[in-house]
């Protein structure tokens, strides 16, 4: 399967990150108790991007939203009862509907110790799963074996590989044409043989995700995911809901963000917009004065830069309107 994810927080922001090489570091992309990061699903237009090597530009521009998202929880074990069960879990994914992956952070690395479903779990009692040791940069590699054991509606046993790889750096073109400078792809490749004991079963599923990452955030921008389980390798995109803001009835002022927040210069919106609605953004000053009005257009994906360097430091309301649809903000300007 192929799956095509978008970080709804990433047309937000460009500018301020465009030199230095980017490296990730603990401190700055491991997860921790109270993140969330929510991801919007995406179609392909052609042959998806996925070039590896220096110097590369990933175009996705073209790319359409389909109607999957997905949203994971970071809290601690102590919030989920399943945790027991996992020897040294210092953190856990929340995905909702019952499914967690459980994690172990040490100085140095980044540990996947399994994961449990309502019918399922999969635990790495064996050996857990390195997903990363810090830093993490142009050039890196690292490849770790794991085991454990599957327990619930089936049982047996399993092995796995994870390789970890600084596969390339350049630029990301996300839907509605916003730029990316100075993106890092991390390119992981899991294989793991799954063995069930009643009825006598093998499988083996290959997973290949590329994340395209901007020190803008802590989570990948946008990710591209492909799986195989015998039939051929199928998959599909992503990316990070912070950066696209996606909007409908139900997910609109759950979503809509301002980044960066505090603002210099300018930032940037990029709304999903899949019933082609009229959207504007007007700026409020502190004493309710309209500022500044946008006009955002009604194509299927928004993406705007705003200047607001003409704007004195202090608080704004930004109120975004789309279709009969609106959402508020605060903005610090500096």
């Amino acid at each position: 399967m192929k799956k095509i994810y978008l970080s709804l927080f990433a047309g937000l922001f460009v500018s301020q990150f465009a030199n230095a090489q980017l490296t990730l570091t603990k401190a700055a992309n491991e997860p921790v108790v109270g993140n969330t990061e929510s991801r919007k699903g995406y179609d392909s237009v052609g042959v998806i991007p996925k070039t590896t090597g220096a110097g590369q530009t990933w175009n996705f521009q073209n790319f359409t939203a389909n109607t999957n998202t997905t949203l994971s929880t970071y809290t601690t074990p102590a919030s989920v009862a399943a945790s027991a069960a996992f020897t040294g879990v210092t953190i856990v994914e929340d995905q909702g509907g019952g499914n967690y992956n459980f994690w172990k952070a040490t100085a140095t690395n980044y540990e996947l110790l399994g994961s449990a479903s309502s019918t399922l779990t999969f635990n790495y009692s064996g050996s857990s799963a390195i997903a990363a040791i810090w830093p993490i940069n142009m050039g890196y590699s690292n490849t770790d074996t794991y085991s454990g054991t599957v327990s619930g509606v089936a049982s047996g046993n399993l092995t796995g590989t994870i390789n970890t790889v600084g596969a390339g750096n350049g630029t990301l073109i996300i839907p509605g044409g916003v730029n990316f400078t100075n993106i890092l792809q991390v390119k992981t490749t899991n294989t793991v043989i799954v063995t069930i004991t009643i009825p006598p079963t093998t499988l083996t599923v290959k997973g290949i995700d590329y994340n395209y990452y901007h020190a803008s955030q802590k989570f990948p921008l946008m990710t591209v995911s492909y799986s195989d389980q015998g039939t051929g390798y199928t998959g599909s995109s992503s990316l990070n809901m912070a950066l696209i803001t996606g909007l409908n009835d139900k997910n609109f002022d759950a979503t809509f963000q301002v980044f960066p927040n505090p603002a210099k210069d300018a930032f940037n919106v990029s709304l999903s917009n899949s019933n082609n609605e009229n959207g504007t953004i007007v700026i409020y000053n502190s004493l309710g004065q309209a500022v500044k009005i946008i006009e955002l257009g009604n194509a299927s994906v928004l993406a705007k830069n705003i200047a607001i360097s003409d704007l004195s430091t202090g608080i704004y309301i930004v109120k975004t309107t789309l279709g009969n649809k609106n959402s508020s903000r605060r903005l610090i300007v500096e």
